[in-house]
């Protein structure tokens, strides 16, 4: 492996780039963005502080939380494909946003009806396409 020469690492010339004059010159708009920035950041986190002691003084007055989502084993699927995990999660998320009440969701079933729909929407597609002569 051939060397590389001494001054490729030497960091002394990075020091002169440095323009302190030109720094000074434009202190007088950095500050105030920066002041600006920080206050801004300082807002925010007051901000979420406030709605987090506003939601647990709200805790006891909302009612028991919903039951965890039941687990893949609990559901019991009728055919002969299982339901993704992910797709389980996502139906047990939306039932406790509509309902917002203590549930247990029993069963999942896909729907053979909606094979027929899409291939029907399909055919519809097609014969749309073709053009009468």
């Amino acid at each position: 492996m051939p060397s590389l020469p001494a001054d490729v690492f030497d960091a002394t010339h990075l020091v002169s780039t440095v323009h302190w004059p030109a720094f000074l010159a434009t202190i007088d708009l950095e500050l105030p963005g920066f002041l600006i920035l920080a206050g801004a950041l300082i807002y925010l986190w007051w901000t979420v502080n406030r709605l987090r002691r506003i939601v647990r003084r709200l805790e006891p007055h909302l009612g028991s939380p919903p039951s965890p989502p039941p687990t893949t084993s609990a559901l019991g699927t009728r055919g002969a494909e299982a339901i993704d995990e992910g797709v389980l999660a996502a139906i047990a998320a939306a039932v406790v946003v509509a309902i917002r009440q203590p549930h247990r969701i029993i069963a999942i079933q896909p729907d053979a009806g909606t094979q027929r729909a899409w291939s029907a929407e399909g055919r519809r597609e097609l014969y749309h396409s073709h053009k009468i002569r």
